[in-house]
């Protein structure tokens, strides 16, 4: 039987990286309130549209890496666990992080503009989790899983499931349409990534056939 701890400690390092920040960000938090009635990591690294406005811009890639509720903070980190033990393979540890943090902007993007005055932080993953998502569905669409209480069905239709799930525990949870609208803004961001990301590989792939034809006419 396979080891789950085992298994996610041979991760790559970039991603246990993500994983490590993300895991201790809401005990970490929730200590330093306890304590002191306040968190620095909490004030330097959430999403504060008012700051951000005012110049502080690491906030947007930054509040998708912490969480200060325990309930976002577990489905989260179950999802990204899940997820990045799936994708380990697909990406190196540079290219999942730029992904991670495209799909963070994305998500950012519309709670600036909603939230433009306030000055309380924001956190949460769900932005990164629903491109993850996408990604799992972009590379294995076509493999079928068995889901608990669905049976057999396809990854494209589990991914879709997973997403619509999260949208509603997201809207019915304090979160409201704004935070639903910053989940799927951060999915739609990485599925971009990921559609200009394959564009250019086939047009690589055409560039080399061409060459490849070109030189054969020449001899």
């Amino acid at each position: 039987m396979n080891n789950p701890f085992k298994s996610i400690l041979s991760l790559p390092k970039g991603m246990l990286l993500f994983l490590g920040i993300y895991a201790l960000s809401f005990p970490v938090i929730y200590i330093e309130h306890k304590l002191t009635g306040r968190s620095t990591a909490l004030e330097w690294l959430g999403l504060s549209p008012a700051s951000v406005w005012q110049g502080q811009i690491w906030r947007v890639l930054t509040f998708e890496l912490i969480s200060a509720s325990v309930l976002g903070w577990a489905i989260n980190l179950f999802w990204l666990v899940t997820l990045i033990s799936i994708l380990r393979n697909d990406w190196n540890a540079l290219r999942f992080w730029i992904f991670c943090l495209v799909s963070a902007i994305g998500g950012a993007l519309p709670l600036l503009f909603i939230f433009r005055q306030v000055d309380i932080p924001i956190t949460g993953a769900g932005a990164v989790v629903c491109a993850l998502l996408i990604a799992w569905e972009r590379f294995y669409r076509r493999e079928r899983i068995i889901m608990l209480g669905l049976g057999e069905v396809s990854v494209r239709q589990a991914a879709i499931f997973i997403i619509l799930l999260n949208a509603v525990i997201i809207f019915f949870s304090c979160g409201g349409w704004q935070f639903t609208l910053s989940m799927l803004c951060g999915g739609a961001a990485g599925w971009l990534w990921l559609t200009i990301g394959q564009r250019r590989v086939m047009s690589r792939g055409s560039q080399v056939v061409e060459s490849n034809r070109g030189a054969r006419l020449e001899l």
